[in-house]
């Protein structure tokens, strides 16, 4: 996981930290292939062998690939960096304005690009620009010293680097591909029993809600675990563009089941009772099915037994909903048309998760050439707009620190734009940055009190390097089973790393405490100015948003409502495009949940308009059915398209949408019906219409977002 993704730390973790044998293993490795990288640094005499232990930290993954993955972009940063902050130095060494705007200029431009790539992309061009910070002015104090900091500089990074992947390959590894496996049946079961859920009645909204947030975020997880498998050998990698399409059937099978749940959850009285007698039995199976799945932890194991489970409970739902359909004229229309829908809602489910199945078996391969392009829907991390504020941000953040370091004539002014440069790190990507940023600073200090204490009561008891590579390594032991657990990873890592760096910092222990607290008061100084200024100044991915639901609601809906392209496309476009989001999203805030249910609504409304599509075009359908789905679909792709761009009326013609949808079920309502086929399909067509027409008031949130946001 990297900078850019969504933290759920808080602020004082109440330590539900992962005390696995795996996860101890992960803190000790660390930790010796921290003191290992500090031993490195001190026999090479580097200047600031602390920056060795520091990285390795930095880059503490528990799979390989994320290693390897990380510690890659890392190299090609740090290198990158270095080079452009010499270049910046010999240009303007003696001109400090045009060397603080050059460097302003790079800074903004790697968090712009970052800001438009994910995971350890951006983590690379975030590098790029603060090596760069770091060379160009710390060298520009010593212009004559400066190709020795870059060469130290790089060189005590390299070392940690090449320590950390060693300790991560070399001992007892695991290897993302793996784990990514593992983590998809899993999440598999864990589906699998979200649509159990589902199909129970009775369950409270909040536990349904709390269910699919904590789905929401394994999904975000398996996502990014999925980019880190690129980096092992090709033995351990599975395919990226079939994993990817199984991220999509997730988010799908999270929309449809959302979607099954709100109706089932309204479907009750006195009215329906004998619809839900003909149904029950049908939806009872397919969720004890279901369950047996989520409890079975080798079920995906046997792709083979569990699709045919899947396929037989599928044909059970289909011989209920044949069964509905000949009660046409004798129980009341609307509520045959939502136990119809209820279960071919179901299907949907079972259908989605056959695909996960299908998904996954043909991703075990050795290594595939892949040509597949990213869909023209799809969405960067962040808009243009978005990353160039990002970027300008950073830029006036470091110009900012520039001018009161060079009008107080500060001692620890460097010191200080070190921490500046590091919170902005922390910002790119986020919509709430302080929620990560925050607990990262208290921990540091910690780190900082907790070494200082070690430096006034340990280290002067302490004689020779090996007894004092025992201390440090226990004393970060407890940082590294934080660095483990994904609820407290950036806390831990800035725990473990900020007590080595202090430890670390010499090979001399030559203690003063005004440089000491000076340095340190500096560097959180740095992050807390940095963080108000965020605070201050928000960029956030509400231009995003506006795209992804000018795309959904003004284009691909239509799409699927004149049946321009196969109703599984648009719903893999919009679940492309939501997949971008998710990571952005914090699922405890009300505005947030009401756009990600607003987005798993759209990308199940596509499949019910491909169902009329293919509806209106049956042989059997009534003339008069025909009539009135062709002018649904119609008015119905009319009004969406105007919406996006309707400014200020774009509630009047949502309106109209709706208006459209509600006529069209009243008057197939309206229609005396005979039991047969064109029966059958009239209350097909009048189900679609009520999945499409629940929307408007489940997902009003949604659908008038863009008015005040776009």
């Amino acid at each position: 996981m990297s900078v850019t993704e969504t933290s759920r730390s808080s602020l004082w973790p109440s330590f539900p930290v992962d005390l696995s044998w795996r996860n101890w293993v992960f803190a000790l490795r660390t930790a010796v292939a921290g003191v290992v990288a500090l031993a490195i640094a001190y026999w090479l005499e580097m200047q600031d062998p602390q920056w060795s232990i520091l990285t390795v930290y930095l880059l503490a993954q528990p799979t390989a690939g994320g290693a390897l993955a990380k510690s890659t972009y890392r190299i090609i940063g740090t290198i990158a960096g270095a080079c452009v902050g010499l270049v910046i130095l010999a240009l303007y060494a003696q001109a400090p304005i045009p060397l603080v705007g050059a460097v302003a200029l790079w800074l903004g431009a790697s968090f712009y690009v970052a800001a438009r790539l994910r995971n350890y992309a951006s983590y690379g061009w975030m590098l790029a620009g603060y090596t760069a910070l770091l060379v160009a002015l710390e060298g520009a104090a010593n212009p004559l010293q400066a190709w020795s900091i870059a060469v130290d500089r790089t060189g005590e990074i390299i070392i940690g680097i090449a320590c950390a992947s060693a300790a991560t390959v070399l001992v007892m590894p695991r290897y993302a591909g793996v784990l990514l496996r593992e983590q998809m049946a899993r999440l598999f079961c864990d589906l699998s029993h979200y649509g159990a859920i589902a199909l129970r009645r009775g369950t409270p909204p909040e536990t349904f809600a709390a269910l699919r947030r904590a789905m929401v975020e394994k999904i975000v997880g398996f996502d990014a675990l999925r980019s880190y498998a690129m980096f092992e050998a090709p033995e351990m990698r599975a395919d990226d563009v079939l994993m990817r399409r199984a991220v999509h059937e997730f988010l799908g099978v999270l929309a449809v089941a959302r979607g099954l749940y709100t109706r089932i959850d309204d479907f009750k009285g006195d009215a329906a009772a004998s619809v839900i007698a003909h149904m029950q039995p049908a939806l009872d199976e397919t969720a004890k099915t279901l369950q047996l799945i989520a409890d079975d932890p080798k079920a995906f194991a046997d792709p083979h037994r569990v699709r045919a489970a899947l396929v037989k409970t599928r044909a059970s739902l289909g011989t209920a909903a044949t069964g509905l359909e000949t009660l046409a004229g004798r129980v009341p229309f609307e509520q045959l048309a939502d136990g119809l829908l209820i279960l071919h809602r179901a299907g949907d489910l079972l259908h989605g998760l056959s695909m996960v199945m299908v998904s996954e078996a043909a991703s075990l391969r050795r290594q595939r050439a892949s040509n597949a392009r990213r869909p023209p829907e799809a969405l960067a991390s962040s808009s243009h707009a978005e990353a160039a504020l990002i970027g300008a941000r950073a830029a006036l953040a470091i110009i900012l620190g520039c001018v009161v370091w060079a009008a107080t004539g500060w001692k620890y002014g460097f010191t200080a734009l070190t921490g500046i440069g590091l919170a902005l790190c922390f910002a790119v990507n986020q919509d709430r940055p302080g929620k990560l940023g925050l607990p990262v600073m208290l921990w540091t200090v910690l780190a900082i009190a907790v070494a200082y204490s070690a430096m006034v009561f340990v280290l002067p008891r302490i004689e020779g390097f090996e007894a004092f590579a025992l201390f440090v390594i226990a004393a970060l032991i407890p940082g590294g089973l934080m660095a483990g657990t994904p609820q407290t990873m950036w806390p831990g890592i800035m725990f473990a790393g900020f007590i080595g760096a202090q430890l670390g910092t010499g090979n001399k222990f030559q203690p003063n405490d005004l440089i000491f607290f000076n340095a340190n008061m500096a560097f959180v100084l740095g992050i807390a100015a940095c963080l108000g200024l965020i605070a201050l100044l928000p960029v956030t991915s509400m231009a995003n948003r506006a795209r992804f639901w000018t795309m959904a609601v003004g284009r691909l809906l239509p799409d699927a409502a004149r049946g321009a392209r196969h109703e599984r496309k648009i719903l893999s476009a919009i679940v492309d495009m939501m997949a971008e989001l998710l990571p952005r999203l914090s699922l405890d805030r009300p505005g947030d949940e009401d756009f990600l249910r607003g987005a798993l609504g759209a990308a199940s409304m596509s499949l019910e308009l491909g169902r009329l599509n293919r509806l209106r075009q049956a042989p059997e359908l009534s003339p008069e059915v025909a009539v009135i789905l062709a002018d649904f679909l119609n008015r119905f792709a009319a009004a969406l398209e105007v919406v996006p761009r309707a400014g200020e009326q774009r509630a009047a013609w949502l309106a109209e949408a709706e208006f459209s949808v509600r006529s069209s079920v009243a008057a197939l309502g309206a229609l005396p019906l005979e039991p047969g086929s064109a029966a059958a399909l009239a209350i097909r067509a009048a189900a679609s219409l009520r999945f499409i027409s629940d929307r408007f008031e489940i997902d009003r949130a949604f659908l008038l977002l863009p008015v005040a946001e776009a």
